[in-house]
């Protein structure tokens, strides 16, 4: 089943909306310019602009079929049936995204940030089909930057695993 990607922008935008006018509800730290609300605002306002981004996807993928086609085709433009249940290869994927979250949520205290993030990533493009020097790269990339961003710039206390980062 797939939606018109109207369907999304609409929700995201919603729900973008409610995030921001929920965060401005958050108390402003003392002695600074900014505050709690400042990081979930400059986020909420991404989902508008990717959610606008999707209304006017959706209506473009509308408009491109013909009243003649939209007569004889079953399907409503805003709900698709979509086969990719048929193919073993997207419901192995799906799974494997599960699976992951689940690794994620019960080892990240065990293993650390740097260990899960890596080894999930590592799966992650290798499941995607890229080759094995590239997905090992941009796992080692995506977790540095992850870790930089997150646990240095941003000070969220990221998991320390057993090699003490």
């Amino acid at each position: 089943m797939k939606f018109n990607d109207a369907v999304f922008g609409i929700f995201l935008i919603v729900f973008a909306i409610a995030e921001i006018i929920y965060t401005r509800t958050f108390p402003a730290l003392h002695g600074q310019r900014f505050g709690a609300s400042d990081f979930p605002v400059l986020i909420g306002v991404g989902l508008i602009i990717c959610g606008c981004l999707l209304v006017v996807s959706g209506y473009k993928q509308r408009t491109a079929s013909s009243p003649i086609e939209e007569a004889i085709s079953k399907e409503s433009n805003l709900l698709t049936i979509a086969g990719w249940r048929e193919k073993p290869r997207s419901v192995i994927n799906f799974f494997v995204v599960i699976l992951s979250i689940l690794f994620y949520i019960f080892f990240v205290d065990t293993l650390g940030f740097v260990i899960t993030a890596f080894s999930i990533l590592l799966v992650l493009f290798l499941r995607l089909q890229n080759g094995v020097v590239a997905s090992f790269i941009a796992a080692l990339f995506m977790t540095g930057v992850s870790k930089l961003l997150f646990g240095v710039w941003l000070l969220v206390p990221l998991p320390i695993g057993p090699l003490g980062f």
